[in-house]
């Protein structure tokens, strides 16, 4: 009994220390935890859209000792969609502006830590974008592996593609950082990896028809010679949503006869032009308009910054098309990181800009803000369409301005530098009488600095088709942000020549701009990038000016006929323009059994200040045909304004002022009422 007593105590203590053994190894073991920073929502246009930060939190392990090679492990991630991260250079490699840094240098974190990159000066490279770095035997921040310091690089460029390929082709949802060197933390802290800068084909996704958004992945992979175990390696880092919502208010038809702002046509420099239409762009969501730098000169400015600024703060958000760039000391913001960014502190100024040898300089940096295009439609001759050099961003939800956005000279994609328009033509004073005035407010003055007016620019048409390109100067991007433009349309009636040409419809699409078709990464394609929105709309028609009239009764039965006189008043000592046009006459028969009334008649042309007078059994003037026998009603339609018609009927061959039956009436007028030609008010007794 003693024996097993010794025995089962020797087993016991046996157990305890590989428990405790076993414990101490797993405690002391490598692992890493990716978490996403909060997924932004990006929209569903978008060919280039950034997605949220992921971070590899890492715990564990055992540090390389001090002046000891540091081992390397290759990243990759995928998404579920291409990555559409700029590439930056073709120098040994398809070099993209995907970023990937270790210990959060430059960051409120590790403020006095300097952004390196590998391959930099001093920075120990052994191959293009692979460096060697010696362990410091633990350590986090300034006194571990990634200081920032000479042969200790902490920021780490990808090449496109899988395993470092140099071809795009060979995986286009895959970016790789090859050979990083990976220092385990051990119990010293936590060591964070961090990924950014990565860009995504959002629109090759679609929209949800669910209440669930459509997400964008990212699944991390790490191998190499240390190789960190991954908790949660598939991580949600955006949402995909419509960024443009657009409605067209006041779209309607327009008389040719009738000129509009002729002030303004031709480049006028008349002030009084109205807005006959307002394009309304809104936002899909807060933040789908954005700047394209933190760099501004004020939100109601309307130049351009001359640079961009650094954005070069890990962690931070600045809700601009730029992502993470670094363009040196003298571009650093004050204060570091900025208000709004969603990290409080500051870091020290940041030294030397990214190195060129592999275009990292130009990572991050976008083209262009986020620009809003018009593409009118316009295959009617004579008509121009102007619309204002600048306008106010400005709430959904209050009304109140929010940001500025101004007209520039683009390609014809809406892509190309910014370029901001001149003012060619006058100014609006006011909108149109259907748009109401709640609607109307604040579009048509713009409150410059200097207080002026903005101006109107004229839109180019080739071939029937012209654009209008608006890029964001300054955005609020916690509000729902629309912008609308008053848009003004010109022409100087010339009923004589058919101009402007009626009955053709003109109509505007709009969409984010640039527009294009690669949904892959590339050097030279612009960034941002997007599809076209929905197809156009109707914006308005001009249809020939026309008068209607009905003469409710006429008949030449039963020893009547009836006689009309149509006049064309447009001739009058008023000033109105004379006009001419045919009349057509369409009949109806008023009776039982009359199944074929006369056929549809057209006249000549009747000129300003003439008549067109008929009989029903003779026919009459400018090719009207007699139609005997016919008993019913006509509807005449005239292609001129200003008809006014007279109807008699009486015996056969009679005249109105013969004895006997005989009555008559003033025509119908059919359609509605328009402004008085002499301009006057006077008292109105009857009919």
């Amino acid at each position: 009994m003693a024996a097993f007593r010794k025995l089962y105590l020797g087993l016991a203590a046996a157990t305890l220390f590989a428990a405790v053994a076993s414990a101490q190894n797993l405690q002391g073991s490598l692992q890493c935890v990716a978490n996403a920073s909060v997924p932004p929502t990006v929209r569903s246009e978008g060919l280039t859209e950034l997605v949220g930060d992921v971070t590899l939190n890492c715990t564990g392990g055992n540090p390389t000792a001090a002046g000891v090679t540091i081992p390397s492990s290759n990243v990759t991630v995928f998404l579920n969609t291409n990555i559409t991260s700029r590439i930056v250079s073709t120098n040994q490699g398809v070099w993209s502006e995907a970023i990937l840094m270790i210990d959060e240098p430059h960051s409120v974190a590790n403020p006095t830590t300097q952004l390196l990159a590998c391959g930099d000066t001093g920075t120990n490279q052994t191959s293009p974008g692979v460096c060697t770095i010696l362990g410091t035997a633990g350590g986090i921040g300034p006194t571990g592996p990634y200081s920032g310091t000479a042969g200790h690089p902490n920021v780490f460029q990808a090449r496109a593609g899988i395993g470092g390929n140099t071809s795009v082709a060979s995986n286009p949802s895959a970016v790789t950082w090859s050979g990083v060197p990976f220092d385990a933390p051990g119990t010293n802290g936590t060591r964070v990896i961090r990924i950014t800068n990565v860009r995504a084909y959002a629109a090759g996704l679609g929209v949800s028809n669910t209440l669930i958004p459509t997400q964008i992945t990212m699944y991390i992979s790490v191998t190499g010679s240390n190789q960190l175990p991954i908790n949660n390696p598939t991580q949600t880092v955006a949402y995909v949503e419509p960024g443009l919502v657009s409605t067209v208010i006041g779209a309607g038809q327009f008389q040719q006869c009738k000129s509009f702002n002729t002030g303004i046509f031709n480049n006028g420099t008349s002030t009084s032009g109205l807005a006959e239409f307002i394009v309304s762009m809104g936002e899909g969501f807060q933040s789908a308009f954005k700047r394209k730098n933190l760099a501004t000169n004020g939100p109601s400015s309307i130049t351009y910054p001359t640079s961009d600024l650094n954005q070069d703060v890990p962690g931070a958000v600045y809700n601009t098309e730029s992502a993470f760039e670094n363009l040196g000391s003298t571009f650093e913001p004050s204060p570091n990181p900025p208000v709004g960014s969603g990290v409080t502190g500051n870091v020290n100024p940041q030294g030397a800009a990214f190195p060129s040898t592999y275009g990292l300089n130009q990572a991050g940096i976008a083209n262009a803000g986020t620009r809003l295009m018009l593409q009118f439609n316009v295959p009617v001759q004579g008509v121009q369409i102007y619309v204002p050099t600048a306008i106010r961003l400005v709430s959904q939800l209050t009304g109140l301005a929010t940001g500025v956005a101004v007209l520039t000279s683009t390609n014809s994609t809406g892509g190309g530098g910014f370029s901001a328009v001149s003012n060619t033509g006058g100014g609006l004073s006011a909108c149109d009488a259907n748009i109401s005035a709640s609607t109307c407010a604040g579009l048509v003055t713009f409150a410059a600095p200097n207080n002026t007016v903005a101006g109107l620019a004229q839109v180019t048409l080739t071939n029937s088709a012209g654009i209008a390109v608006y890029e964001v100067l300054w955005s609020d991007a916690f509000q729902p942000e629309s912008l609308n433009v008053p848009v003004a349309m010109s022409y100087s009636q010339n009923v004589a020549t058919n101009l402007p040409t009626p009955n053709t419809q003109v109509t505007v699409q709009t969409s984010f701009a640039p527009l294009s078709t690669v949904n892959t990464a590339t050097s030279g394609d612009p960034i941002p990038r997007f599809v076209p929105d929905k197809g156009p709309v109707n914006l308005f028609l001009i249809y020939k000016c026309s008068c209607n009239l009905l003469f409710p009764f006429v008949t030449n039965q039963l020893g009547y006929d009836t006689g009309v006189a149509i006049s064309n008043t447009s001739l009058d000592p008023f000033g109105t323009a004379p006009q001419s046009g045919t009349v057509t006459l369409n009949y109806y028969c008023g009776q039982t059994g009359c199944t074929s009334p006369p056929a549809q008649t057209t006249s000549s042309v009747v000129p300003g200040g003439q008549q067109l007078t008929f009989t029903l059994s003779g026919g009459g003037g400018y090719g009207i045909a007699a139609t005997p026998g016919f008993q019913g009603y006509i509807i005449a339609s005239s292609q001129f304004q200003y008809c006014h018609a007279y109807a008699f009927i009486s015996a056969q061959g009679a005249l109105p002022t013969s004895a006997g039956a005989n009555t008559g009436y003033i025509a119908l007028e059919m359609d509605s009422a328009i402004v008085s030609r002499t301009g006057n008010a006077s008292e109105v007794l009857g009919h």
